[in-house]
């Protein structure tokens, strides 16, 4: 059968973590691992150039990783991490089979595949600072975040990864007690760093994206 139904998923889903402060000190830690293996396993494609998605199924998934995070408060200070590894898999394709190749369903049926959202490992962290006295209501803050790159097709469908890339943010804020007004500023992508978050190959990935240029954001908010 070339055009069959999606199904509905069924999956069995294990996950244990823990989370620890540290006393006083403001800080606190956590690791979190989860497992899954899932029957009928619904993923998404982009087929074609639009942006509509498609859902189809894997008669089989498993999808499995882990999760860190460590974050400080203290006084004035804020700062956070995370981490996280990822590993997640399909095999054959037993729904929507007409908007994949030949080559590609044959190869599926048989193994398992990284699915197109796949990304190995993942990383963010950021930091911040409120200042007092006469600059009370002055935040600064910077972040970061990490990927090693989706999924795109080689001689293996998924089994290539695109490039990894870094974004770094700035931003700063101001707060007007009395009228309960904060103003923001941003920076997006500081270093206007130019890179693909994917390249129009890999399974049901029909187009392109990117990652955002350097962008400048205002923003004023008010308490009611």
């Amino acid at each position: 059968d070339v055009n069959t139904t999606p199904y509905a998923e069924r999956q069995n889903y294990f996950d244990v973590g823990f989370q620890q402060k540290v006393g006083d000190s403001g800080l606190t830690f956590g690791v979190d691992g989860y497992y899954r293996r899932s029957k009928n396993l619904i993923d998404e494609g982009q087929f074609g150039a639009p942006i509509i998605l498609t859902p189809f199924n894997y008669r089989r998934g498993r999808i499995y990783g882990v999760e860190a995070n460590v974050s400080y408060v203290k006084g004035p200070w804020m700062a956070y991490a995370n981490f996280a590894y990822a590993n997640a898999k399909g095999k054959d394709i037993v729904s929507s089979q007409f908007n994949f190749s030949a080559d590609d369903l044959a190869y599926i049926h048989d193994h398992y595949i990284y699915l197109d959202h796949d990304q190995t490992y993942t990383a963010s962290g950021g930091l911040s600072y409120a200042f007092q006295g006469e600059l009370k209501g002055l935040k600064v803050g910077a972040n970061a975040i990490y990927g090693s790159g989706l999924r795109t097709s080689t001689t293996i469908p998924n089994g290539g990864a695109l490039p990894d890339y870094v974004q770094v943010n700035l931003s700063a804020s101001y707060r007007l007690e009395r009228p309960g007004v904060t103003v923001r500023f941003d920076v997006i992508n500081v270093g206007d760093h130019i890179y693909e978050i994917r390249d129009g190959g890999g399974v049901g990935v029909g187009a392109p994206q990117y990652g955002p240029r350097r962008g400048f954001f205002v923003g004023l908010s008010k308490d009611f």
